[in-house]
């Protein structure tokens, strides 16, 4: 009767280990995932500090939202955050500049130009995108190869803009006619980066304080 027993014993020994050994390996691949996330998420957002202005620059880099054979459509965001302000509502504000390039194999029907996006289904609209052709993209190699038409657009990020997709978790856009979804990896990107802004604008106003 022992040895049945003592043999039980060693495999319920056994198996315990085995199981926090398993336990332990999809831990550590839980946080390599989250480092390897993070590390790309600090690898697509910039900050830089003026130290004579002390304004600091938050940069997301351009990020593809659109990419077919013939017309790809990328976007990029510029905060500046500790700039003077004349008044309490103006250091209160906080704005990013969203810049929209088009390359395209040929000439795309952009429509009214207004630009709207859905937030987890809530609408945002942000008026004319106001879309110009680059005349000199030929001349100063500003075109991909393969694309023979380069367009340009910006938009603004309003406070109630940043924390609306400081919370996104589906993106959708529209400008004109064309349609699109923001992909998940540029969703979080987006995400991340108006929680930054966000929070150093915070921290840039509590400093002028």
């Amino acid at each position: 009767m022992r040895p049945i027993l003592a043999c039980v014993l060693l495999l319920v020994i056994a198996g315990s280990i085995f199981f926090v050994a398993g336990q332990e390996r999809q831990q550590e691949k839980k946080g390599a995932a989250q480092t390897s996330d993070a590390k790309s998420t600090n690898d697509q957002v910039e900050m830089k500090t003026d130290r004579f202005s002390g304004v600091t620059t938050v940069k997301l880099k351009p990020q593809v939202i659109l990419d077919k054979p013939d017309h790809q459509l990328t976007m990029e965001i510029e905060a500046k955050l500790g700039e003077k302000k004349v008044s309490d509502l103006e250091r209160e504000d906080v704005k990013a500049i969203v810049s929209f390039e088009s390359q395209s194999k040929a000439s795309v029907d952009f429509g009214d130009e207004q630009l709207h996006f859905l937030i987890d289904g809530k609408p945002l609209n942000l008026g004319e995108a106001d879309v110009k052709v680059d005349p000199y993209a030929a001349r100063y190699n500003r075109l991909k190869q393969g694309f023979k038409i380069r367009e340009s657009f910006l938009s603004i990020f309003d406070r109630p803009a940043l924390e609306d997709f400081s919370k996104a978790r589906h993106i959708e856009m529209r400008v004109g006619p064309i349609e699109l979804t923001l992909s998940q990896p540029v969703s979080a990107l987006l995400r991340e980066y108006s929680n930054q802004v966000l929070a150093l604008h915070k921290l840039a106003g509590e400093r002028k304080q």
